[in-house]
């Protein structure tokens, strides 16, 4: 992936892409080498060359063949340091956190251990806590939270997002997510409610969701081929084709739309040709997210050549051609794994922050 910082800097210039990007993306292709006994850990990173910029990230430990190295304070590649590191983290599931500052609050407030899970997803590999939230609970909980966070209400917050995968049934989603709506009028909270999901997909499950005001739909795409291997059943079911159908149904009753989809489980042909699908379909910029293999046996679902840098900057020029034309931009703040952090198609990006 990326050798030396010499190497990153030849790179950078080669494919005229700022340097801090090409870092990212090879940190998060790569994980790190640690001497923290975490299987993966969450942290505030300072670039040594953009310091002012604190960045988060979710990072794989234990990777013995990483050229990066994290310890207390400090990222490493090469042997060379890169960044200061702290804030650090067991990447386990918290019933919520803020991102962008206390404009959007993230919820995992239904039990994780219910999924059947992603061959992608580390929490299989974690000794984590299993947070769920009742409904008589939430109001008091998102109470509590702007209290804790020095806010008398919720009325600022722009967005709240359900991220747990747990949702085996359509009916179940929307009772949640109605139930959650619930607790954010109690606070006073108007924003948009944000469900990432691969189960909310027909036409009345839309309707509903249409109603519980402003709403925003991520479909878990997360890849096209192979899909029976490397996705749990309720997203491996959907076909692309039927992915676009959701998102242009969703599009239509005025929801909010993007996909969440990982780079480096398909070929760069067969991804690019499926995207291209999702585009018109698409209301705001999709959830991008490098693939982070947690162990030698993850490795195996990396696409041939995506285990270079080179691969995975082709791949997103790629994907600027495909959105660029669309005005639609990524934002760090929304995606820590995201292949685009203070560029895009050679565009400053703006909101590089927690």
């Amino acid at each position: 992936m990326l050798e030396s910082v010499s190497h990153l800097n030849h790179v950078a210039r080669e494919w005229n892409i700022n340097p801090e990007d090409v870092l990212l993306i090879g940190l998060n292709a790569s994980g790190a080498r640690s001497p923290l006994n975490k299987p993966r850990m969450r942290f505030k990173l300072r670039l040594d060359s953009r310091p002012e910029t604190p960045l988060f990230l979710i990072l794989s430990l234990g990777r013995e063949d990483s050229p990066f190295e994290v310890d207390e304070s400090e990222l490493r590649l090469g042997g060379v340091k890169v960044g200061e590191i702290d804030g650090i983290e067991d990447d386990d599931a918290v019933l919520g956190y803020w991102r962008n500052g206390t404009k959007m609050l993230t919820l995992n407030s239904n039990a994780r251990s219910q999924c059947t899970g992603c061959v992608f997803c580390p929490n299989t590999l974690e000794d984590a806590s299993d947070p769920k939230i009742k409904a008589l609970d939430l109001s008091g909980y998102l109470g509590a939270l702007a209290a804790n966070s020095g806010m008398d209400s919720l009325d600022g917050v722009e967005t709240v997002t359900i991220c747990t995968g747990c949702f085996l049934y359509e009916n179940l989603a929307l009772e949640h997510l109605a139930e959650v709506r619930a607790a954010m009028e109690a606070n006073r909270c108007t924003g948009t409610l944000h469900f990432l999901s691969s189960v909310l997909t027909s036409e009345d499950g839309l309707d509903a969701a249409a109603k519980l005001g402003p709403f925003h739909l991520t479909l878990t795409a997360e890849c096209f081929t192979e899909r029976r291997q490397i996705l749990k059943e309720s997203k491996a079911k959907l076909t692309p084709a039927e992915m676009t159908a959701t998102l242009r149904r969703a599009k239509d009753r005025g929801i909010v739309t993007d996909f969440t989809y990982i780079v480096g489980l398909d070929p760069m042909n067969d991804a690019l040709a499926h995207l291209r699908d999702f585009v018109p379909v698409t209301t705001t910029f999709p959830r991008f997210q490098t693939y982070q293999a947690h162990n030698a046996f993850m490795d195996v679902y990396r696409t041939p050549g995506s285990d270079t840098i080179e691969w995975h900057l082709d791949m997103r020029r790629g994907v600027e051609e495909l959105f660029g034309p669309t005005g639609l931009r990524p934002q760090w703040w929304q995606n820590y794994r995201s292949p685009w952090c203070f560029t895009f198609a050679g565009e400053e990006l703006e909101g590089a922050k927690v």
